[in-house]
């Protein structure tokens, strides 16, 4: 028992603060987003209105790539987590006493700019804690966290809000942040600022961007376009679910929500499992089969006769995102030079926002002209040419570490081990 929390990440006092906090503070997002959504609905404005969040909810993060990543890399993360949760915590305070649609579109851009710079400062951050060795299982558990406690989120303010109001729901999202915040204060371990040498002399470029980082890999870039590709279809394809469930097969609006639990299911134990990946070339492996079990996913959902099938395709395509998101979290997060990955994580997570919304806007336009099925088809024979390009590109190319050196463990008391790297 010793030995294996010795080996754990669990051992590294820092990740007993982050990992539970973000995890709750995921619990909180799903509440506020539905909740934001119910209320935007209930107001009456229509599908636009309802729109006009959306694009609130995905601005920030995609119009802020280069800055949020840029001050990431250069400033005192503790002080960057101070301001971005400050921020998000009153914004969220606010929030819970206003009701006027225009104050709601401008306090929700303020919350996820928060979330556009506290977001790749914590991807920054926590290899710094576990080190690039023990990262894939620190990736993996908050992803399998992350998409199981996003929808319950969803799921419990959904019942608070048609139980009680909005008010109470978002005054609880308020509470998460600050818990958060809290455990940024209680991290020792940070990155950035002036007294961060390990950074300032990381030997990279300072004019280096996140996607000219991206691009230089020649093994994470066909990646990334190929999980670009997996997110626009999976994304997209979800919007048509519940009228092939519905409306083609007959069923009632509980087993259309069954299915939403089957992917949940999935999408957890494929993170977990991909937790125990320890080598590149693995992660390369894995990520590729996920790539291509999404795609054979949504090309078979075009053609499955039945529900039950649905609901076992719907279990697959969630393993096989689980294993995508936390093999590919790892593998650009280890092969980034830690002077850049804040850049390179808000890029990452700027093109996948951009890609989801863009994938709402193309596919309910197919959608309405092909037809669902058609939909279907044409959208998973096009994954399975993008995902076997790909495949025969990073295939073809061995596997090899950052330029620079890979950052190491803290150590259980917070302190960077690395010399000339001081405790700050």
């Amino acid at each position: 028992m010793k030995e294996q929390f010795q080996s754990s990440p669990w051992r590294h006092r820092d990740v007993r603060w982050i990992v539970p906090a973000r995890a709750l503070s995921v619990f909180g997002d799903g509440l506020l987003s539905v909740v934001l959504l119910l209320r935007v609905y209930d107001s009456g404005v229509g599908p636009w209105g309802v729109t006009g969040l959306l694009v609130c909810e995905g601005l920030p993060l995609i119009l802020l790539i280069g800055v949020a990543g840029r001050v990431a890399d250069r400033h005192d993360s503790r002080r960057i987590l101070t301001l971005a949760l400050t921020g998000q915590v009153l914004g969220c305070l606010v929030l819970a006493g206003v009701d006027d649609l225009a104050a709601t579109y401008a306090l929700t851009l303020l919350v996820q700019t928060g979330q556009a710079f506290s977001g790749p400062t914590w991807s920054a951050l926590v290899p710094r804690v576990v080190g690039d060795e023990a990262l894939g299982k620190i990736v993996a558990l908050q992803q399998g966290l992350n998409m199981a406690l996003l929808p319950i989120g969803a799921a419990v303010g959904s019942v608070l809000y048609a139980g009680a109001s909005a008010r109470p729901v978002i005054l609880i999202d308020a509470a998460t942040f600050a818990l958060l915040l809290g455990s940024a204060f209680a991290v020792r371990t940070r990155r950035g600022g002036t007294a961060d040498t390990a950074l300032r002399d990381g030997g990279v470029p300072s004019a280096a961007t996140g996607l000219s980082t991206l691009r230089a890999d020649r093994l994470v870039w066909p990646l990334l376009v190929a999980a670009l590709a997996m997110v626009l279809v999976a994304g997209g394809t979800n919007v048509l679910d519940v009228f092939l469930i519905r409306d083609d097969l007959g069923m009632s609006s509980g087993w259309y929500g069954v299915t939403e639990v089957a992917f949940t299911v999935g999408a957890v134990a494929g993170s977990v499992v991909t937790g125990g990946i320890g080598s590149d070339r693995t992660r390369v492996r894995a990520t590729v089969v996920g790539f291509l079990a999404i795609a054979l996913g949504v090309l078979a959902f075009g053609l499955a006769p039945s529900y039950w099938l649905i609901l076992l395709l719907c279990l697959e395509i969630g393993v096989a995102l689980g294993v995508m998101n936390a093999a590919f979290g790892t593998l650009f997060t280890t092969r980034t030079p830690d002077a850049l990955r804040g850049r390179v994580s808000s890029t990452v997570n700027g093109l996948m926002q951009a890609t989801n919304v863009t994938s709402l806007v193309v596919f309910g336009a197919v959608g309405t002209t092909l037809g669902v099925r058609n939909t279907y088809l044409v959208a998973g024979a096009l994954s399975v040419a993008v995902v076997l390009l790909a495949a025969v590109r990073v295939l073809r190319t061995t596997p090899r570490s950052s330029p620079l050196r890979h950052v190491p463990a803290a150590d259980a008391s917070g302190i960077r081990r690395p010399s000339g790297s001081p405790r700050v």
